[in-house]
């Protein structure tokens, strides 16, 4: 579980990015601006991160890895439920 969870803050960190990076480029502003502006200044991540970040498909990950969760977690309820004497 506790994998998911820093792969989750990872991916929900990636897509803030990619959020921000989304808004100014559609005003047209270029990646450099966006990286000095308003990237690093939050996330202090160097300019590589930052374009690996942009290539991530981020809301895929993150929906396949909040549907593996929930999986796992009805299943552990599931286990529990043998051993209930209702």
């Amino acid at each position: 579980m506790a994998k998911g969870y820093n792969r989750r803050n990872f991916l929900l960190r990636v897509k803030d990015i990619q959020d921000i990076y989304q808004e100014h480029h559609r005003r047209g502003c270029t990646d450099k601006y966006i990286y000095q502006t308003h990237i690093y200044p939050t996330y202090k991540i160097g300019r590589t991160t930052f374009y690996n970040y942009l290539a991530t498909p981020a809301v895929r990950e993150l929906k396949e890895l909040e549907e593996r969760m929930r999986r796992e977690k009805e299943e552990r309820e599931r286990q529990l439920n043998i051993f209930n004497n209702d």
